[in-house]
């Protein structure tokens, strides 16, 4: 077993770099995703190496993108690590960023590996510091699920509303029958036209998503886990399964969903600081509107610090259009405490008001499971407080 800061990029990293040219398609890119598994394809220049980096939701962001446009016009910097960063940099910069995976360099500048999420997550059984965390601890309680009647085309929406690759499908009695991944879609979507040597190239015409039943696509017999099991437990399944997700189940019934976002997620909180580490995803606005944003969530922040230490907070902001210009605002709010997960979600035309009543919500609910650890004290030794 190793402690989680003697690991580093070296030792997680994959010494492979798996690229396209600046003058390959996006129909080439993702022949590449395909063939080798993977959700982002590095850019390489012919005389300036590594420039850029391309992601399966690029692309499932722009559906009506030409297959036949030049990875250079669509292709975004990547970010890099050092060999000698620890797993907890990793984590923190998988966060950052949003990636899967990022590249990794030399002391030089030279790029030497590559290292995701699945390479984090294979390490994580040997890790010592992870071994008394549980699912319940880490999972999302009672996900969000898609009917396996439903089209493809909803659970898309259902994956963008909430952040997530991955989601549950379940039957007409509400039990888990499958899951449905991003990946899935589009492999269903961007039908190959011909084969090539150097991996499938897709072709130019997609399939609609109106028609297309989940059932059809969705992955039967899903590994699944429990409340009660460790973040170790859960890795290993990961890590053996080659899957990305897991339902927690008690009893047959849908207690929460673990990610490897959770799981990279939980590692990135090691770091010690004073400051909590915040993610907002999902707006595009201008820099005026995240400083604001920033702003509210350190007068809460500081509030909850009163009860709890706050370690990871995530904002994740989906933007509802109406009629002419009038937009609503959903936001989903995760904060990882040292006593746990903490949840909420509120909606509103005013994006300050509804991250104001979302923090709001979530101060109740820390004070009120704050009432219950005194209550069970009180309980479990009678002359406590007294």
């Amino acid at each position: 077993m190793a402690g989680i800061e003697d690991i580093k990029a070296r030792d997680v990293m994959s010494k492979e770099l798996i690229t396209a040219r600046c003058d390959d398609t996006v129909s080439d890119a993702i022949g590449i995703m395909r063939k080798h598994n993977i959700s982002e394809v590095l850019i390489e220049h012919e005389k300036n190496g590594i420039v850029g980096i391309v992601t399966d939701e690029t692309f499932m962001k722009r559906r009506h993108l030409p297959l036949s446009t030049k990875l250079q016009h669509v292709m975004a910097s990547p970010p890099q690590i050092n060999e000698d960063d620890s797993i907890v940099d990793i984590c923190e910069m998988l966060m950052s960023s949003g990636l899967r995976g990022i590249p990794v360099a030399n002391k030089k500048g030279e790029y030497v590996g590559f290292v995701g999420r699945t390479d984090i997550i294979k390490m994580i059984p040997n890790i010592d510091d992870l071994k008394k965390i549980y699912i319940k601890n880490i999972m999302t309680p009672n996900p969000m699920t898609i009917n396996e009647r439903d089209v493809i085309g909803n659970a898309k929406n259902v994956m963008r509303s909430l952040d997530e690759r991955v989601v549950p499908v379940v039957d007409g009695y509400g039990k888990l029958s499958g899951m449905i991944g991003l990946a899935d879609i589009i492999k269903e979507t961007f039908k190959p036209m011909d084969r090539e040597s150097m991996g499938e190239r897709s072709g130019e015409k997609e399939s609609p998503m109106s028609d297309i039943k989940v059932k059809s696509i969705m992955i039967d017999n899903p590994i699944t886990t429990k409340p009660n099991d460790t973040m170790r437990d859960a890795a290993k399944k990961m890590r053996d399964n080659d899957i990305s997700t897991l339902v927690a189940l008690d009893d047959g019934d849908i207690k929460g969903i673990v990610t490897q976002v959770d799981l990279v997620e939980t590692i990135a909180s090691f770091r010690e600081s004073d400051h909590v580490y915040v993610q907002i995803s999902g707006l595009e606005e201008e820099p005026e509107t995240f400083d604001v944003m920033y702003d509210i969530l350190q007068k809460y922040l500081t509030k909850f610090a009163k009860v709890v230490k706050p370690l990871v907070m995530n904002v994740h902001v989906v933007t509802h259009q109406k009629e002419g210009e009038e937009v609503k605002y959903s936001i989903r709010l995760r904060l990882q405490t040292d006593h746990g997960m903490f949840y909420t979600k509120e909606y509103d035309w005013n994006i300050m008001k509804a991250l104001d009543e979302a923090l709001d919500n979530m101060r109740g609910n820390i004070f009120k499971e704050k009432d219950k650890r005194v209550e069970h004290r009180r309980n479990k030794h009678p002359k406590y407080g007294s």
